[in-house]
């Protein structure tokens, strides 16, 4: 009865985001998994032109990453692993 109602709502990642996550999981000479905070590093060192220049994402799109990303790790911490949050559809 007294459980916030925001610990019932999933949260997502966007597609685009979905679609940085992914190609951060795919990279072979990764030895953990991907955390929030290695999603934001990586969009830092340019992911967001890569995905753009490799026809993946539009400018838009990846210009919403890192504020989106952000707002994940306000609100689950760096640490939580990023494939909790792909979006399947």
């Amino acid at each position: 009865e007294s459980a916030a109602a925001i610990d019932f709502v999933a949260v997502y990642a966007s597609e685009a985001l979905s679609r940085a996550i992914e190609t951060v999981m795919d990279d072979d000479s990764r030895e953990n998994p991907p955390t929030l905070a290695t999603i934001r590093e990586a969009l830092a060192c340019g992911l967001g032109a890569r995905l753009i220049g490799d026809g993946v994402l539009e400018d838009d799109e990846a210009d919403l990453l890192m504020p989106e990303i952000e707002e994940l790790i306000m609100r689950f911490d760096a640490e939580a692993l990023a494939e909790n949050f792909l979006r399947y559809e």
